[in-house]
């Protein structure tokens, strides 16, 4: 029933009367990649084994707060246990690392899935890999952790910061509850899109930063500083893309991804 919810949310109809879900100037088709979970807080693609990553809540255990993964190749699923009240992921796809932040500090994920705690002992908030792990912590500070050395990040010094995403321009977002900020990195100034009220932040495999709210999905044009948006799509939880630039993002309890639709759609 929720399926059909969303599907009826996401629909858009073109000149030629041909229903597909419409992103970012194509059309695409919907399809249902795992169903059934709960209150899912981040999504994360690594493109090195196609291999979903994402928190969400197990009811019946506790911690609540877990590291969950998909193939979207072989459908392998699970849980990697070891991690205490899970919260974020990042992805570094040159070197095949996966880390995943916790109440206990950072954790990397091996070969075999298993977390091998980082020297950074602190309760994380988000976390974004550009070159670098940037990561926030829950008193809303913000660092850097690279070469094993820990700094804080010099544009957001004394600001605080909650999600945090970097782009293909050097700039650095962030937000503070649902509000959305922007500074350039090597800069202090810093720039708002109060505008919009942001449930999530993401970036595709270019960096291309993307964000959520309650009207729509949004794009962030470089040239023009400011949003365009792209899709209808409502409610959702958390937005990642596969290596093809095709959107993977969570719905109620579903994870969806949207598929390239070679259909013709015929004039009637």
């Amino acid at each position: 029933m929720k399926l059909l919810i969303i599907t009826s949310l996401f629909i858009a109809v073109n000149a030629q009367n041909c229903s597909q879900v419409y992103f970012g100037n194509r059309y695409y088709k919907l399809e249902l990649l795992k169903e059934g979970l709960n209150n899912v807080q981040d999504l994360k693609l690594n493109p090195n084994d196609n291999t979903l990553y994402f928190i969400i809540d197990q009811i019946a255990k506790w911690p609540t707060k877990a590291l969950g993964y998909l193939n979207i190749d072989n459908k392998e699923s699970g849980i990697i246990e070891g991690i205490r009240n899970a919260t974020t992921i990042a992805i570094d796809k040159d070197y095949n690392r996966v880390y995943v932040g916790g109440s206990d500090g950072i954790y990397r994920i091996n070969d075999k899935k298993t977390p091998e705690i980082l020297p950074i002992r602190d309760s994380i908030h988000s976390m974004f890999f550009k070159n670098a792990l940037f990561y926030t912590n829950k008193r809303k500070q913000a660092y850097i952790y690279e070469n094993n050395y820990i700094n804080p990040i010099y544009e957001l010094q004394g600001v605080e910061a909650e999600n945090i995403m970097l782009d293909d321009d050097n700039n650095i977002f962030f937000t503070q509850g649902k509000t959305l900020f922007r500074v350039k990195m090597g800069t202090k100034a810093i720039n708002s899109h109060e505008k919009y009220r942001v449930d999530v932040l993401a970036a595709d495999g270019y960096f291309k930063p993307y964000i959520s709210t309650k009207e729509g999905v949004y794009v962030y044009n470089k040239y023009k500083y400011v949003f365009d948006k792209v899709s209808s799509i409502v409610y959702v939880k958390a937005l990642t893309f596969t290596k093809n630039d095709e959107p993977i993002f969570c719905a109620f309890d579903k994870l969806i991804r949207l598929t390239s639709n070679s259909d013709i759609c015929l004039t009637q």
